[in-house]
């Protein structure tokens, strides 16, 4: 199970989602955009697209044990 943090405080993936993207509407990423970045991030290889997430204060911790 992947894991979500808000400024190294955990909560709940459905919280993570929607302070990602009332931060993305503030800050100019449109939705479809918004929604393929939070995929990414919490895909093993969505590195570059957990970054860009952490600018809204929001860590994504991927389960690398897990079958996709």
């Amino acid at each position: 199970m992947d894991s979500y943090f808000l400024n190294d405080r955990p909560l709940s993936e459905a919280d993570a989602a929607t302070a990602w993207f009332d931060y993305a509407e503030h800050n100019g990423i449109d939705l479809p955009r918004a929604i393929s970045l939070w995929e990414d991030a919490s895909t093993p290889g969505g590195e570059a697209s957990r970054r860009t997430v952490a600018q809204a204060g929001i860590r994504v911790e991927v389960d690398r044990n897990r079958s996709r």
